[in-house]
C-alpha cells in the first residue's frame, strides 16, 4: 500500500491507496473488476470536494464497480451527501455499479432521512453488497429499474 496525505492543492495520484484530507481518510483497495473504497471520519463540507473530485477521476479511469464501506463514518453534512450522489450518478451513467455497506449509525440516520437508499444500494454486509454488484445490472433504485423497463 502507498500512503499519500492529501492537501488541497495535491492531486491524487493513479496509484495511491491512502487518501488522507482534513478528517476524512479513503482507503482503496482493487479485486478482479471491483473497487473497495472504505470511508472513515467525517464527509462534510472540509473535504467533500476533494474527495468527489478524487472519486470522478477513478470512474473517469475506468471503475465501473464501486464498493463503499460506511462503517467508520462519524457523520455525514449536506456536502458529504452531495458527493455520493454525485459519484453515484457518475458510475450510474457510465453503466457502472455502486453500492455502499455496513453503515455507521450515523451513516444509517442521514441515510434514512434524505431517501438516499433511491440512488445507490445499501446493504447490512460486505459480503451482500458484493454478491448484489456481481448479480445485478445497474444499481438503482426499484423505481428507476421499473422506469427503464417501461421504456
Amino acid at each position: 500500500m502507498i500512503g499519500l496525505t492529501i492537501i488541497p492543492s495535491t492531486i491524487l495520484l493513479a496509484n495511491a491507496d491512502i487518501i488522507r484530507r482534513s478528517s476524512m481518510e479513503v482507503i482503496k483497495e482493487k479485486h478482479t473488476d471491483m473497487l473497495f473504497l472504505y470511508l472513515k471520519g467525517s464527509l462534510d463540507n472540509n473535504n467533500a470536494q476533494s474527495l468527489e473530485d478524487n472519486l470522478v477521476k477513478l470512474i473517469d479511469d475506468g471503475a465501473r464497480q464501486l464498493i463503499i464501506d460506511c462503517s467508520q463514518i462519524e457523520h455525514i453534512d449536506n456536502a458529504g451527501l452531495r458527493v455520493l450522489l454525485n459519484v453515484a450518478k457518475r458510475v450510474l451513467n457510465v453503466d457502472g455499479r455502486i453500492a455502499l455497506h455496513s453503515p455507521s449509525q450515523p451513516a444509517k440516520e442521514i441515510f434514512e432521512r434524505t431517501g438516499f437508499s433511491m440512488v445507490a444500494r445499501i446493504y447490512d454486509t460486505r459480503e451482500e453488497a458484493i454478491a448484489g454488484v456481481a448479480a445485478s445490472g445497474v444499481l438503482s433504485s426499484p423505481r428507476e429499474s421499473r422506469r427503464k423497463n417501461d421504456k
